[in-house]
């Protein structure tokens, strides 16, 4: 799924906040592609019932590298998984992928699980250096969502802090791999960077 875009300002949003690609007889490239996915996390795959009508299992830590393959081709990226697997996961990155961390006020609380799972990782690589770019902290606190049709859907304000961190720009053109409920696509309609002023 897609949502974003380019837009009649993009000229000067990116002059502003543009990627300066050394070597390039055109300094300033307009459209930046950005990505998220939210997948089945590694090991967990019955949860959904099995359903990959791709035929890929993502009990197989081989689904994740591909996943993670087709991250590399967007400009910057993010990636949502749980604890357990954090280990597996950010050894099948490239080298320099961050890990952010879901802090969760109020989480659900897992039978026979001491202590609990109250923070979740997202896997990041930004887009390229832009001038100008906000300041984001590689963290957020936020509590988890209920009843929102789907089990792991993220709040809003999870969905903006994955924007702040991978360094967006509201011309960018934004890719939900697993769109879900839309929650992540909706949220990019209404999300500014943090104290971006185009004035400035």
């Amino acid at each position: 799924a897609r949502t974003g875009g380019s837009s009649p300002r993009g000229e000067s949003w990116c002059r502003l906040l543009g990627i300066l690609i050394p070597g390039h007889p055109d300094t300033w490239r307009y459209i930046v592609k950005i990505a998220y996915a939210d997948p089945p996390y590694f090991g967990m795959c019955a949860k959904f019932q099995h359903y990959h009508p791709d035929g890929q299992c993502w009990n197989f830590i081989e689904t994740h590298r591909s996943l993670i393959k087709r991250l590399e081709e967007y400009d910057g990226w993010a990636l949502s998984l749980h604890l357990p697997s954090l280990a597996a996961m950010l050894s099948e990155c490239p080298q320099g992928t961050r890990v952010g961390a879901w802090v969760k006020p109020f989480a659900s609380w897992k039978p026979n699980v001491f202590p609990a799972y109250a923070w979740e990782p997202v896997l990041f690589r930004t887009t390229p250096k832009r001038e100008k770019r906000p300041t984001a902290r590689d963290w957020v606190s936020a509590n988890i969502t209920l009843r929102q049709g789907l089990t792991g859907a993220k709040p809003r304000a999870v969905a903006h802090w994955i924007f702040d961190i991978l360094g967006a720009v509201p011309t960018d053109e934004f890719y939900d791999l697993f769109p879900g409920t839309g929650a992540v696509g909706d949220a990019w309609k209404t999300w500014k960077p943090r104290e971006f002023d185009v004035h400035r």
